[in-house]
Order: structure tokens, then C-alpha cells, then sequence
């Protein structure tokens, strides 16, 4: 049986078509392989937030992370090597978020039941010094924009979302005309915040993404 032209290039197609996508697919998995690698832990306890500071920085190469029991675990070599500076952070809180953008200085919040703390360093994890506290919150988030501005977001306490803005490198919070209402009981969620320039957005579990384009002062919902 003879095939014109035409039909010879369409069966040459379906041929070629699963042997691209076979061809694809391991391109996709050989290349994983060499991306993503299990790196041991100093401790057992659940890690809950991660900080790279990323190429261009200070120091490329430090990682900070913070989990329950009062743990913060630094590397100096982009994660490959871990150890402990959370003393004297209280081994009873679980900590939510971790943020840095100075060289040495790095903040992290967490809980003791319903009172959310928020701890500062400035020599790496050597000594902490707590700077925040409050009673009936959480602070979900920290997102340090520089190393003097910053702006952390917690759940809601009295009706009122737990929005805070430093001027100062995480010394002092405050939280003047930051006022957002909460809706129908919502909270957030560990780490669900961005900031980039002016603009401000974190998520919730009422299927609500707020946004504010001037650091707080005002929002908008979707």
C-alpha cells in the first residue's frame, strides 16, 4: 500500500510526538534530581519558617530558620550545615516566622498559648532580646523590607487585624493607621505575607487575599 507525502509526514509526526514528550519528562526528572537533596537536621522538633537572604545580599550564603520549641537553626553555607542560636528564646514557644535583612540582625515571632512574642537579635543568634508582645494574637508573619523598615502581620485581636510597621530595624512596633476590620471570625496563616515597596499582601482562611499599595494604610480584598 503506497502513502502519498502528506500522510507519510503525519505519521511521522505521531511518531515523533511521544518520543518528544518521553524525552521531556526525563529531561524534567533528571534535572530534579539535582535540584532538590534531604539535608539532616540538628533537632526533631517542626520547622516552620525559612529566611535566605539570596544572592546580592550581605551574606549570600545565610539561611535562618525558626520551629516549635523555641528553635532557631542558622547555616552559613546556603543550608548545606546547621546549628542551634535560639538561647534563650523560651523552649515552650512554637515559632511561626523569621525574617532578616541586616547583617546579624534577625527577627522571629512566635507563641506561648494565646500570647504572641517577638524576639530580636543582633550578633547572629548569640543573644535575643524580646521587642513585642501581646496578648490574644498571633504573629503570623515578619517581612523585613530593609534593614531599618519592616511590617509584620498577626491574627485578628479585639475585631482588629494585628498589623504592625518598623521604622527601626525591629526595636519597636506600631500599629497608628493600621486599621483593618476582621470579617466573619478569619485568621492567617504562618508566612502568608509579602511586601514589595509600598505594597502589602497577606492571605487568610476566609478565602480572602487582602492588598494594600501604601504600606497599610489602606485595603482592598479579593
Amino acid at each position: 500500500l503506497l502513502l502519498n507525502q502528506k500522510e507519510l509526514n503525519m505519521k511521522s509526526k505521531f511518531i515523533l510526538f511521544p518520543a518528544i514528550i518521553s524525552l521531556i519528562i526525563h529531561q524534567l526528572s533528571f534535572s530534579q534530581s539535582w535540584i532538590y537533596t534531604e539535608l539532616a537536621s540538628p533537632v526533631t522538633t517542626s520547622l516552620n519558617s525559612v529566611c535566605m537572604i539570596g544572592p546580592g545580599s550581605y551574606d549570600p550564603q545565610q539561611v535562618w530558620i525558626c520551629g516549635d520549641g523555641g528553635v532557631v537553626l542558622r547555616s552559613t553555607s546556603s543550608g548545606i550545615n546547621w546549628f542551634i542560636v535560639s538561647m534563650p528564646i523560651p523552649v515552650n514557644i512554637d515559632l511561626n516566622t523569621i525574617s532578616s535583612k541586616a547583617r546579624d540582625t534577625v527577627l522571629t515571632a512566635g507563641n506561648i498559648g494565646n500570647i504572641t512574642y517577638v524576639y530580636r537579635t543582633t550578633n547572629s543568634g548569640i543573644n535575643w532580646v524580646l521587642v513585642f508582645q501581646q496578648s490574644g494574637g498571633k504573629i503570623n508573619s515578619i517581612w523585613m523590607r530593609n534593614n531599618v523598615s519592616g511590617f509584620m502581620a498577626g491574627n485578628p485581636v479585639g475585631g482588629r487585624w494585628s498589623l504592625w510597621k518598623t521604622a527601626n530595624g525591629g526595636v519597636s512596633w506600631d500599629s497608628t493607621g493600621l486599621y483593618l476590620p476582621q470579617a466573619s471570625g478569619e485568621t492567617g496563616f504562618r508566612n502568608s505575607l509579602a511586601v514589595m515597596n509600598n505594597t502589602v499582601i497577606f492571605g487568610t482562611n476566609n478565602s480572602r487575599i487582602y492588598r494594600s499599595t501604601n504600606l497599610g494604610l489602606n485595603w482592598t480584598f479579593m
